[in-house]
Parts: C-alpha cells; structure tokens; sequence
C-alpha cells in the first residue's frame, strides 16, 4: 500500500507530492498512524524560505493528530496509562528519545543522543513517513502517545504538542507563582498560550508586546491586561510602560517567544530586581544578546532557555485545554484549512500571516 505525502527540497521549490509505501511491519513500540490534521509551524516556514537548515528531502509538520492505524509489539497503553487501541484518535510528543542515554537520564529526553524529532527527519529512508504533511505518520519507539480527549476538536488539539507543551516547560521552569506580573514578548502562539497559562497561575497582570495589531488585539481576547506595539517604539519604551504600570517595580517574570534578540535588552530593563527571564524564541545561530552582566548582577536577575518540551508537558497540555480551552478563543486559531494537494497554498497563506494557523486537512475516513 501507498501513502502520499508533501516533499520539500530545497528553498525556492514547491513542495511536490509524492508516494511512498506504507511499513510491511510496525517494530515493537512503534505505531502507524492515519493523519487527520497538521497545522504550519513558524519553523516549518523558516526551513522552506531558507532561514533554517534541516536534512533533505523532508516531510515537514510536526503539529500533528491522527488516529492510530497499526500498533507495534507492546505499545499497549498512552502517556496516562490507558489503553492503546487501533482507531484512537492521538496525540504525540514532538520527538522519539531512547530513554537510556545521559540526557534522557538527566530529564532532557528533547536532547537525547538518539533523538529523532518529526518533521525534522528525512524521508530519504524507511520509514519514509516521519513528518505530517501526508497521509500516515511512523511513530518511532520512545514517542510518548496521548489520547486526545473527545470534547477537544482537532483544530484546538493539534498543535498542542508543540506550542502549548512548550510553554508549559516554560512556567514550570521559571516557577511562576500567583500575584506576580508577567511581560511575554511576542503574541504568536507561543505567547497566546503563555496568557492562558499564566491567568489560569494566578497572575496579577499580564503585559503583551508584538508587532502586529491583530495579534496583540488576540492577546487581549485571551485575557492580557496590556499591549504593546513594538514595531516603532523607541528602544526602552517597553521598560518605560512596564515601570509605568507596576509604580516603578517592573515584572516579576518575562518570557522571551517572539525570536527578536533585541527583545532581550529589553527585558533585562523591564524586570524587577531578583527578577526572572524564561528564553524559549531564540532558535536561530547568531542570536548575540550584548548583555551587560554588570546589570545581570546587580539586578540579581536569574535567565533560564529551554528549547521544546519533556513528554509529560504534552500530557498537560491535553489536560489544560481539556479543562480551559472553552474560555479561551483557542477554536479561532486555525483560519484556514487545505487539503494535502494544495499544500502550497497552504504555505503561502501561512507565510502571510494572515493567520496564527493553517492546518493541512485530510478526508475524515
């Protein structure tokens, strides 16, 4: 049997659609799953225009759900214990991790030394299927599989497991607390999901900035207290508003998940002293701070990065969006859905911006 999946090249080529043949054996462990949705990543467009490296040829999309169509050998129960049955709609972690190296062993599995991470694999050998723009995905072993909950739709699920569970990684990390004040540079959907995370911790307020006014005009509808518009203000005014607004304080907690280094100097400026700053959005080599440590001491600040998630945090995603998502305008994040043959318009209407996702869509079967 046949599978038919999106291929990327190289920058400046369409993605072509190709076949592949679906695995004569699932390994112990392992899982094949039919794909109902993927949704477009920031860095799935940063690999097409050329910004980010990745192995090719490549099935991008890592913003996947699907429902399992063939088990492996002893994969019998999800991340939370229950039972694992063909047809289940799931979920699963960003990446598969051996579970026995270093890292794995220091609770670090997203940098395991056996790390393969969907949508950043190439399709260049068995199983060919390791990224969501197709039909079917192969779920290694070592991938943490959740069930997702009947209530959440797909469009509100699917792209969980990369945001969502990496913001989760973020607030536990930094150790949020309630009554504190947080500034969250960027209203993508790492920074939409952060002001969901942190009304639902407790925060006293919530202080947005970003470049674009619908963006920010979205943060606000998921609760924060202010935005900012950063796209002509003067250096330092993002410390001046915050400063402003906490009688001269600053934020408690700043989280950086827009990708501009120039956000960092900022930040530093806004936060308190014995203030914390939590670094998820600089992905990109090259993203020199030009921090003054003499600021770094003398504030007592504390700046932590993380980079994706552990398997649990997509547990927990699942369960807040169980939970919360009906609060929140999480239905209105995917603007537009395209069938798999017409991925390049999917590309280019996600390249707009237009939208905080557009997902590929197969035939409910």
């Amino acid at each position: 049997m046949k599978s038919r999946a999106a291929v990327f090249a190289k920058p400046g080529q369409p993605l072509t659609i190709e076949s592949f043949d679906l695995p004569e054996r699932i390994e112990p462990g392992a899982a094949l799953c039919r794909i109902r949705m993927s949704t477009i990543c920031g860095s799935d467009l940063h690999t097409i225009s050329g910004r980010r490296q990745e192995p090719t040829p490549i099935i991008l999309g890592h913003e996947i759900l699907g429902r399992i169509a063939a088990l492996g050998p002893g994969l019998e129960r999800d991340g939370f214990g229950d039972p694992l049955r063909v047809g289940d709609r799931v979920s699963w972690s960003i990446m598969a991790c051996c579970g026995a190296c270093d890292y794995c062993g220091l609770g670090l599995p997203q940098k395991c030394r056996a790390l393969r991470k969907y949508g950043h694999t190439s399709c260049s050998t068995p199983p060919h299927l390791t990224g969501g723009y197709a039909e079917h995905v192969y779920l290694f072993p070592g991938t943490a599989i959740y069930r997702v909950p009947e209530e959440l739709s797909d469009e509100v699920a699917t792209p969980a497991n990369c945001a969502l569970s990496t913001v989760i990684n973020a607030v536990e990390t930094i150790g949020l607390e309630a009554g504190e004040t947080v500034l969250i540079q960027g209203a993508g959907l790492l920074g939409l999901n952060l002001v969901a995370l942190c009304r639902e911790a407790g925060a006293a307020r919530v202080f947005v900035t970003d470049v674009s006014p619908a963006r920010l005009e979205l943060a606000r509808r998921f609760g924060a207290d202010g935005c900012w518009n950063v796209a002509a203000a003067d250096a330092g005014q993002t410390a001046q508003y915050v400063l402003e607004q906490t009688g001269g304080r600053g934020a408690d907690v700043a989280f950086e998940v827009c990708g501009a280094r120039q956000a960092v100097l900022e930040a530093v400026d806004a936060l308190r002293i014995g203030g914390r700053y939590l670094i998820a959005g600089l992905v990109t080599p090259g993203s020199d701070l030009g921090l003054d440590g003499n600021q770094l001491t003398r504030k007592c600040l504390t700046l932590k990065g993380i980079h994706n998630y552990h398997p649990r945090h997509l547990g927990q995603a699942l369960q807040f969006l169980q939970q919360h998502a009906a609060s929140y305008p999480y239905a209105k994040l995917v603007g537009a859905a395209f069938p798999l043959e017409r991925i390049n318009e999917a590309v280019q209407a996600a390249a707009s911006r237009a939208f905080v996702r557009v997902a590929i869509q197969q035939p409910v079967t």
